[in-house]
């Protein structure tokens, strides 16, 4: 019986021990792992890179990239959901695959609210329609005219089925009464590839991971989804400008965990997201791709979430878009 008695306590020490890195004067221990649910080289890839390098060079904290892309970015979200809830394993979340997928997906293998810790969004950006620098189409309203002079024959790339790029180009046929094909893609890199190439007519993806080729003049912008201009883009019209009254679509990008940890080690890392947010050279380096920078709380991101929820349901309601 005493023996059993120490067996238990010897147990008790030991699980003690092995949830002790979610206590905040503890963390972390070791490299955090940090789940990037797209490709490479894309609109989550790239600012999810920059702020983990600007948090290690204020902490000296190690982060190692697991890019997990698929189905709109459920597959990385659910293999985050069901990691320890101990801060070494954190991801990237966004419109998409947070607010957009759950009334996608009828089998979407996550809750938004309940498998998740919001813990800081770090930026916002509009998307932005592009095309190859010799294509015909020259601006929306030639855009418009192909698309009602030949329905079905125009295909729009985006980053994947269930993007905010994807729902932005469904609503902007409803709106506009014109039918498209869609075709979806893994990542940025083939994406560009293929409208450089005119294998498709437009593609439509988030600023920053568009502006390089828009600047090289390998492709060409038509429109960005904001209601207002972009400082980056000055000379590129919204797509309200083009007879869409109120048409607004951004994505926004938030740091997650999974469901379980505790509200020391959020605060925690909401300050060093934040902290990190509020250096020069990141600022700078967000802003220069056409973002904007957020600063705010994890409730403010519980918040957004909820509100975006519904928003972003009723226009696959409206749109009837689907993953197909």
């Amino acid at each position: 019986m005493k023996m059993t008695k120490k067996i238990l306590v010897s147990a008790v020490f030991a699980v003690a021990a092995a949830i002790s890195p979610a206590h905040a004067q503890d963390y972390p221990q070791g490299n955090i792992n940090f789940v990037v649910p797209f490709p490479p080289g894309g609109g989550t890839d790239i600012p999810a890179r920059l702020l983990l390098q600007q948090i290690s060079q204020d902490s000296g904290w190690n982060f190692v990239v697991e890019n997990r892309p698929g189905a709109g970015g459920n597959i990385g979200l659910a293999q985050l959901a069901r990691s320890a809830a101990n801060g070494q394993y954190l991801g990237m979340g966004q419109t998409s695959n947070l607010a957009v997928n759950p009334s996608l997906y009828s089998d979407i293998p996550y809750d938004s609210i309940k498998d998740f810790r919001h813990i800081a969004v770090i930026s916002t950006q509009p998307m932005v329609l592009v095309t190859h620098a010799k294509s015909p189409i020259e601006n929306m309203d030639g855009f418009l005219a192909a698309a009602k002079k030949a329905p079905g024959s125009i295909l729009f790339g985006t980053p994947g089925s269930g993007t905010v790029a994807h729902l932005s180009m469904e609503l902007l046929s409803g709106e506009g009464g014109i039918e498209l094909t869609h075709v979806p893609y893994p990542g940025i890199a083939q994406a560009i590839s293929d409208v450089m190439s005119g294998v498709v007519d437009v593609y439509i993806g988030s600023l920053p991971s568009v502006l390089p080729h828009i600047r090289s003049g390998s492709i060409r912008a038509l429109a960005v989804t904001s209601q207002e201009r972009n400082a980056v883009l000055p000379d590129v019209p919204t797509v309200a400008e083009s007879g869409f009254a109120g048409f607004d679509t951004a994505d926004w990008k938030g740091v997650v965990g999974p469901a379980g940890m505790s509200d020391e080690l959020v605060t925690k890392l909401n300050a060093a997201i934040n902290t990190a947010l509020q250096s020069e050279s990141l600022r700078q380096a967000i802003e220069a791709e056409g973002s904007t920078v957020i600063l705010e709380d994890s409730q403010w991101f519980s918040d957004l979430l909820a509100n975006e929820l519904e928003r972003w349901a009723e226009v696959v309601k409206v749109s009837g878009a689907t993953v197909n």
